[in-house]
């Protein structure tokens, strides 16, 4: 019985040598296979020379292929040039196809292709080998595949998107604000012209006004074509009910009112940044933890927090999560120039309570934990950039991660935008309209100097020569 068991260890020893032979040979050859592959293709061959528009159906059809091989290869084959670590991984068989075609198309599914090559503040070391830096979240990626089993992949997925959107929504919000405008001016008939473009939230909360202000169109509205109105007319209308309400009742909704227009449903672990793998949900829709905890600190949000072991709930719009009318004209006496922001010059009106330590970790809502900041410089501090301290009554220290005062940091010359919003803090996706329009707000600032400098130095007017009209000479009145 011993004798048996000992000749099928050595067997079953014997056929995985085998086994794990033939498969080192197997990555090696589709290793070898997807490099010609690339090249191929990357030179447009198989369109030009064998008549296929894709690289998946040319492989199928002139190799023989299964499609699911055929689909991972064309897949990587058609992303290696934006995902080169990656492609790496797989052309030198560290990393199996079918685990590197899975990240390929998620990170371009996800939207993710800038944010996974954007550098991390420092290298993180790979979970498996700590002599291995990863510099980008794909190098990070790239780890997974090669040492990760598939059926981890997706969790382990998960979790880099994540903190990639986490990172993201931040960085969104600020260069959204930042291309943000908004016109309004009379025309030559009386009428009005409105054009903008609006931020994300400003754009949501325009539209909820929008559909609320002005009922939906009834049947017995339609004309004798069976139209209803359009959309467009409707709201049209819709805003000059708006308005109307606003200026004349005296109950309408004040900024700093607690008149709640969005609802933030949230755990109490996630909203203190454990890792819980939940994401807040911002009316039914999920957003980052960074982007949750800004919007709690807001007036328009009524926040929905609860403990998610038992499911009770702590706290539904917490009275004493916003400052009181009087506390808020205490905060508004403490700051009567507006912003603490140094240089900024959004007037009291327009700021918003910040905590100091915040509220969903015990910060208290008292003029000592708060401060007030414009909705652009509030964003800028819930970003992993700056750090803020209350120094006296309505006085902030903040400082930049790299040790400057925001006051330094508006006299920099990096400043490339009306706000101060400086090219570190640009988010990926926005980064080739926020340069174009720095661009244009340089060449502005050009022309501007440029006019100026010419006025300055322009040549005087040559003295007028004495008359001896004496209406001229202000003696007699000219009549």
């Amino acid at each position: 019985m011993i004798s048996t068991v000992h000749d099928r260890d050595q067997q079953a020893a014997l056929q995985r040598s085998r086994l794990e032979a033939l498969a080192a040979q197997a990555r090696s050859l589709e290793a070898a296979t997807l490099r010609e592959v690339i090249a191929y293709t990357s030179a447009g061959l198989h369109k030009t020379c064998d008549g296929f528009s894709g690289i998946r159906d040319w492989i199928m059809e002139s190799f023989a292929f299964n499609a699911s091989s055929a689909g991972q290869m064309a897949s990587i084959a058609r992303l290696a040039p934006k995902y080169k670590h990656l492609a790496e991984a797989a052309l030198d068989g560290s990393a199996s196809l079918d685990a590197i075609a899975y990240a390929v198309r998620r990170l371009e599914r996800e939207g993710l292709a800038v944010s996974s090559r954007v550098p991390y503040p420092s290298p993180v070391e790979s979970p498996y080998d700590g002599s291995i830096q990863c510099r980008t979240p794909e190098e990070l990626i790239r780890e997974y595949c090669a040492h990760a089993a598939r059926a981890e992949l997706a969790e382990l997925f998960d979790k880099v998107c994540a903190e990639l959107f986490d990172q993201q929504a931040l960085l969104d919000e600020l260069s959204q604000q930042t291309l943000a405008w908004m016109e309004v001016s009379e025309r030559a008939d009386g009428m009005w012209d409105l054009d903008g473009r609006l931020t994300g939230d400003t754009g949501r909360l325009l539209s909820n006004a929008l559909k609320t202000a002005v009922p939906p169109p009834r049947q017995d509205e339609a004309d004798e074509d069976g139209v209803l109105p359009s959309a467009s007319r409707r709201n049209a209308e819709a805003l000059h009910q708006m308005a109307a309400a606003y200026g004349a009742d005296p109950g309408a909704p004040k900024r700093h009112g607690h008149t709640a227009t969005l609802n933030l449903l949230c755990d109490i672990e996630t909203l203190r940044e454990e890792k819980t793998g939940r994401l807040p949900i911002l009316d039914g829709r999920p957003v980052s933890v960074s982007k949750a905890r800004l919007l709690a600190c807001e007036a328009g949000v009524i926040p929905s927090v609860f403990d998610y072991e038992t499911g009770e709930a702590l706290e539904l719009g917490r009275e004493k999560r916003l400052p009181n009318t009087a506390l808020r004209h205490k905060l508004e006496l403490e700051q009567p120039g507006g912003c603490a922001w140094a240089g900024c010059r959004a007037p009291i009106s327009w700021t918003e309570a910040h905590h100091i330590q915040h509220w969903a970790e015990g910060g208290e809502t008292n003029a000592a934990n708060m401060i007030l900041l414009c909705r652009f410089h509030h964003g800028r501090i819930h970003t992993d950039k700056w750090e803020i301290a209350k120094t006296g009554p309505g006085k902030a220290s903040i400082t930049h991660v790299n040790g400057s005062t925001d006051e330094d940091w508006e006299a920099s010359p990096l400043k490339d935008l009306p706000n101060g919003h400086d090219s570190s803090e640009w988010s990926p996706a926005y980064r080739r309209e926020l340069t174009d329009h720095a661009n244009w707000y340089a060449q502005s600032n050009m022309r501007a100097a440029i006019a100026k400098a010419r006025e300055r130095f322009k040549e005087p007017a040559p003295p007028r020569e004495a008359s001896t009209d004496p209406s001229e000479s202000g003696d007699v009145p000219p009549f």
